[in-house]
């Protein structure tokens, strides 16, 4: 039985093919816009850092210019206690934080027994001023007198030469930089009677308009309006509480050491902003601003040939 191929009309065919060629086009468009992961790098991602009151003004600062310098990379800080980052780090809901001092032994051993590494670096110094107000009439203090101030033994300027002003202690939050400064020259103390403040905002905003106060700061002092610097007596000299007198002679005791702290080694933006704030173009941005840099940043030279007549130094 002879049986005949019957051939598709040729609209037919054509219209399939268009079809098929309509779904490679529609897939070829989807495969096209789905994204792929993000790319991650130094310069390119987000962070968002946590920085202690005291190290936040430099941090926010240097991540500014990052992200000027950087337009696909977005560093944003945030502040927060000391003691809250520490607590962040060790539970593991943040990777890094910007403290506002050195890792003590003992917080280093409970890194290692939470099984985290730990990776520190520290990034400025900076001075823990003493400030009265103005109209306290003291100039100066000794480390006797301040003890007897920070225990509640002494309570009047007049004892250190001021007027007839009572004396009111301010200072931050047990576990700050600053408090760990005077911890760590004085001992653990007892008890303080002070009043205890959350910022350095805050403690400019309660002693405000207190003649007899003394601050514990640790930021810039211009930045305080109404006070001034005390003095440091120590011995036969007396010290000024500037980061300049500070480089040039080490005998203020109290400072602190702004230090960048991870429990991860990453590639992204966090540590590409480490990068720069521990790299020489990032130190001199810190000792611009009135910090002491953790690294001396390398200064460039302008050699010039000494003259025909003079030999060059052997």
């Amino acid at each position: 039985m002879n049986r005949s191929r019957v051939r598709p009309p040729l609209w037919l065919f054509r219209a399939a093919m268009k079809s098929v060629m309509i779904i490679f086009a529609i897939a070829l468009l989807l495969f096209s816009c789905k994204k792929g992961p993000p790319e991650i790098s130094f310069t390119h991602g987000t962070a968002d850092i946590g920085c202690s009151d005291a190290a936040y003004d430099i941090g926010a600062y240097v991540a500014n210019e990052y992200t000027r310098l950087h337009a696909e990379a977005f560093v944003s800080v945030y502040r927060a206690s000391t003691v809250a980052l520490f607590d962040s780090l060790l539970s593991g809901a943040r990777s890094e934080a910007f403290l506002d001092h050195a890792l003590s032994s003992a917080e280093s051993s409970a890194f290692q027994a939470a099984g985290l590494n730990l990776y520190t670096y520290p990034v400025a110094h900076f001075p823990v001023y003493l400030l009265v107000h103005q109209n306290a009439g003291v100039s100066e203090l000794d480390s006797a007198g301040l003890l007897r101030i920070l225990d509640g033994r002494s309570n009047n300027w007049k004892e250190f030469g001021g007027g007839d002003i009572p004396i009111r202690p301010y200072l931050p939050r047990p576990g700050e930089g600053a408090w760990q400064a005077l911890t760590n020259y004085f001992g653990e103390f007892d008890s303080v009677a002070a009043v205890i403040c959350s910022s350095s905002a805050h403690m400019l905003e309660l002693a405000g308009n207190d003649e007899g106060a003394l601050l514990v700061y640790s930021k810039k002092a211009a930045d305080a309006q109404g006070f001034k610097k005390l003095y440091w007596k120590n011995a036969e000299a007396t010290v000024a509480a500037n980061p300049k007198t500070i480089l040039e002679d080490p005998r203020w005791p109290f400072m602190i050491t702004l230090t960048y702290v991870t429990t991860k080694m990453k590639s992204d933006v966090a540590a590409g902003y480490l990068t720069f704030i521990v790299s020489n173009d990032g130190q001199k941005m810190v000792m611009k601003e009135g910090y002491r840099p953790a690294s001396v940043p390398v200064r460039v030279i302008q050699m010039k040939a000494p003259p025909e007549n003079e030999s060059a130094p052997g």
